[in-house]
């Protein structure tokens, strides 16, 4: 598949799903990826390939909310590579984990931590690149600057921010309305929406993949046609040591 194309596939509107198996497609030696229990987790794609004849591990997100299920697959996918001496990619494009009391009453919680232990305790190498949207604890889950993978690059159109703006500014909302009604006073509705378009339009400049990169959330900008190259030339200057899995992963939360 023509990389060229790439252009193509991700909408600069981030609400737009692709799906990353045609990045993939794009990116890895032939075309050629081994899913990893697809019809399980379906909103997260986890599987193995090769680039530039360096066998990788891939975990990518289809659509942008992690549930239990995509956890638990992480989960055990990331112990599988490290076993295999297999460095892992991650393609982000996650809001965050699932929210909720039903979500929270079926172990979310739980299963977040078995993912978060897992990429915390990996030791064989890890690439990110963030494709469209990087929000939330997703963005811990899926190796963010915070974990500390050996290179991040970001995608022009790309975005990282504790929540979206509207979600955030929802939320401030939500506190001032009800800390108005707790002291009895009358909640100003023209002050709150006010406030709503100052906080969307800071968290939406200052959530941009330049402002990111500008200071340092990762290690450059790159045309998505040369993800390819760009994570070629990684795989080379990480075998330049050995690679070495985890023994093992301390006490998962049951």
């Amino acid at each position: 598949y023509d990389p060229e194309e790439l252009l193509g596939i991700v909408s600069a509107d981030l609400k737009v799903p692709f799906d990353p198996r045609e990045v993939l497609a794009r990116v890895l030696d032939g075309s050629e990826f081994d899913e990893f229990k697809p019809a399980y987790g379906t909103a997260l794609v986890t599987g193995w390939g090769e680039l530039h004849g360096y066998p990788v591990g891939v975990l990518a997100n289809a659509r942008g909310v992690l549930f239990s299920e995509e956890a638990q697959k992480a989960t055990q996918f990331i112990q599988l590579a490290n076993a295999a001496d297999t460095p892992l990619i991650f393609l982000q494009n996650t809001t965050g984990y699932m929210v909720g009391t039903e979500y929270e009453q079926r172990g979310i919680i739980k299963h977040g931590a078995l993912m978060i232990n897992a990429v915390s305790n990996s030791t064989v190498p890890h690439l990110t690149v963030n494709l469209g949207a990087s929000y939330g604890a997703g963005n811990y889950g899926m190796c963010g600057r915070a974990y500390e993978p050996r290179f991040l690059f970001t995608w022009p159109n790309a975005k990282s921010a504790v929540m979206g703006p509207a979600q955030l500014a929802g939320v401030l909302s939500i506190v001032a309305r009800q800390a108005a009604a707790a002291r009895g006073r009358e909640f100003d509705e023209d002050s709150d929406a006010a406030m709503r378009m100052m906080v969307e339009q800071q968290i939406e400049s200052q959530s941009g993949a330049l402002f990111l990169s500008g200071r340092l959330y990762d290690d450059g900008v790159i045309d998505p046609r040369d993800t390819r190259t760009v994570l070629g030339l990684c795989l080379s200057a990480i075998h330049n040591a050995p690679v070495k899995g985890a023994d093992g992963f301390g006490v998962f939360r049951m």
